[in-house]
């Protein structure tokens, strides 16, 4: 397969490096046009939501230049070689550490482009070109020698149309997960969001202290110990970066607890009060600075301690029971069971258990979809990318992956 050259291959290539003031505090706005920084590139797409604003005046000082739908942003430093696509066409600042490319037409398709860089073998050469000694990062002279691997330009374009296929089934799923959690917890708003909390958690739940010391060795395979990153901020798990330990290990840490469906685990430090619902199948040891909360009928009340350890109520509960240490603030164990709960009875929580429920468990297979499409994009990536694979065959597959 051909090599292109990035250099010769590129309509545009806008680098702010040394160009957007590096104190900016003063030109920040609370509204007007998004700064894309390096930080918000994340797992393959910019995060504008936690973006800082500009003026439209700063934006036309800073961006003479245009982004459009469709350019990929590369992360020059903090880490190098993050990509991301720029999803519109409205106005975007480019901050530092930032590199906003756009393929040359008839030679280098953006979408491909967006893939390639982000393939295994393209990465180690990004990573080659870096230099620094405190931090690490590449300048744009060294990223227009880069080559990447290219096929001729209709394949590039197919090639990107199958991976999107991908991507655009697990933006979906992830509309469908958030459209889910957003009527559970608005369902439960409704029905007992005016409750006064008066029910202590400890009288629907068995609170189970889990903590440990010396945390175990990390294998490659084998029983998995649930992490920290393993709690999503919705209350679902995120199965994708597992942790897997011996099992000799696995013995004597799910000795006192292993989960089942149903089950609720809430942190004790860092980010104190997460709170994940455990799906089905989802068999598993729980990490450090963690604590178990088992139902007493699961069919009862499953779904109400779900929602309710994630209703805002609830969560300021959480925050004043959290005890201000001198290195580290903490949820204390024995604080857990005395968390108060909004008032219902039985058959309330019943109903609602027969409302929520399927859509909890909707979300979790969702969720599950979604990181097999990704695992079969990522296989398929580097397989197109090199020319080892043809479109035809990744097509079929992404078909039958259900992309």
């Amino acid at each position: 397969m051909n090599c292109l050259v990035l250099g010769d291959s590129l309509e545009v290539l806008l680098d702010h490096r040394g160009k957007t003031p590096k104190k900016l505090g003063g030109d920040f706005a609370l509204t007007g046009v998004p700064v894309a920084s390096a930080q918000l590139v994340r797992g393959g797409r910019l995060d504008l939501s936690e973006a800082r604003y500009v003026s439209a005046e700063m934006y036309a000082k800073w961006m003479p230049e245009r982004t459009k739908r469709g350019d990929v942003i590369l992360t020059s430093e903090a880490p190098a070689g993050r990509v991301a696509r720029v999803l519109s066409d409205d106005p975007l600042v480019l901050g530092q550490r930032i590199f906003c490319l756009r393929g040359k037409a008839g030679v280098l398709d953006s979408g491909f482009l967006y893939y390639a860089l982000q393939s295994q073998a393209v990465q180690a050469s990004i990573l080659s070109h870096s230099t620094g000694t405190t931090v690490m990062g590449i300048r744009q002279s060294a990223l227009r020698t880069v080559q990447i691997p290219a096929p001729s330009f209709a394949e590039q374009q197919a090639i990107a149309e199958v991976l999107s296929a991908f991507d655009d089934k697990i933006a979906a799923n992830t509309i469908l997960v958030n459209t889910l959690l957003d009527y559970v917890n608005a369902e439960f708003s409704r029905r007992f969001g005016a409750r006064a909390l008066d029910v202590p958690l400890g009288r629907l739940a068995e609170v189970v202290d889990c903590l440990h010391s010396k945390k175990p060795e990390r294998l490659t395979q084998g029983p998995t110990l649930m992490q920290l990153n393993n709690i999503r901020d919705d209350g679902l798990v995120d199965r994708n970066a597992e942790y897997p330990v011996s099992a000799e290990d696995y013995a004597r840490w799910s000795r006192k607890f292993e989960t089942r469906a149903w089950d609720l685990v809430i942190t004790n430090v860092g980010r104190i009060g997460a709170v994940a619902r455990i799906p089905q199948q989802y068999r598993v040891a729980l990490g450090r600075n963690m604590t178990a909360i088992r139902p007493a009928e699961s069919a009862e009340s499953g779904a109400f301690l779900a929602a309710a350890l994630l209703s805002s109520a609830v969560r300021r509960e959480i925050e004043q029971r959290t005890d201000a240490g001198s290195v580290m603030n903490a949820l204390n164990v024995r604080s857990v069971p005395l968390l108060r709960l909004q008032a219902s009875t039985p058959s309330e929580r019943r109903a609602f258990q027969e409302c929520a429920g399927p859509l909890y468990e909707m979300a979790d297979a969702t969720l599950v979809e979604s990181a097999s499409l990704a695992e079969a994009r990522d296989a398929l990536l580097p397989q197109l990318v090199a020319g080892k694979l043809r479109v035809r065959d990744a097509a079929a597959a992404a078909s039958v992956a259900g992309a």
